[in-house]
């Protein structure tokens, strides 16, 4: 349940990003545009790695292989709107990200996964936050008329919602865990106990 809220949290904000600076991307210079694309490239393509190995966990051909296609997808959606040098900067990060968040949950213990995938889910948050307020506060600066300034409720509620969704289906995964381990032990000692 975790990998699917993170995939989702991953899809659903990317779709955000997309639509809410589109509008607004003559406001970005080239080497901005290049920056934002190679960091949200990286960090886009180490949360896809890292949950592409979670699923497939033992394979780590086929989920590096599936991380650097999906993650250059992305990166191409998120840099696209900034021009041809910005998608090759993105596509180059994200094969570089994808690779090592592929590595990265590969060689941690099936236990500690959950833990990795709330981290990445919450500095992939922080990236697109940071990335959305500062292109508004750029727009802010270069309109000369007064520009009408949105309360941030609809989103701060939204954040809200996707980190209290990321919580739930983590205590949900652990309690699933611990429920598996505790059956597992019972039937063993079971087995015990017949022989």
């Amino acid at each position: 349940m975790l990998i699917t809220i993170s995939t989702l949290v991953v899809i659903c904000y990317t779709v955000y990003f997309v639509i809410k600076v589109h509008p607004k991307k003559q406001l970005v210079n080239q080497m901005f545009g290049k920056s934002i694309s190679m960091a949200l490239g990286m960090v886009s393509s180490l949360t896809i790695g890292v949950l592409i190995a979670s699923l497939l966990h033992g394979q780590l051909a086929i989920s590096t292989i599936l991380a650097v296609v999906v993650s250059a997808v992305v990166a191409y959606f998120i840099s696209t709107l900034f021009g041809f040098l910005a998608v090759i900067e993105s596509l180059a990060a994200s094969l570089m990200g994808s690779t090592m968040g592929a590595m990265l949950a590969e060689m941690l213990p099936t236990s500690d996964i959950s833990f990795l995938l709330i981290f990445m889910d919450v500095i992939y948050l922080t990236s697109i936050i940071a990335t959305v307020e500062f292109i508004h506060k750029k727009l802010i600066e270069k309109e000369t008329t007064p520009v009408r300034v949105t309360k941030p409720y609809s989103f701060v509620l939204m954040l809200t919602l996707s980190f209290l969704l990321i919580g739930m289906a983590t205590f949900l995964d652990s309690n699933h865990t611990e429920n598996k381990q505790d059956m597992s032990t019972h039937n063993h000692h079971m087995k015990m106990n017949e022989e």
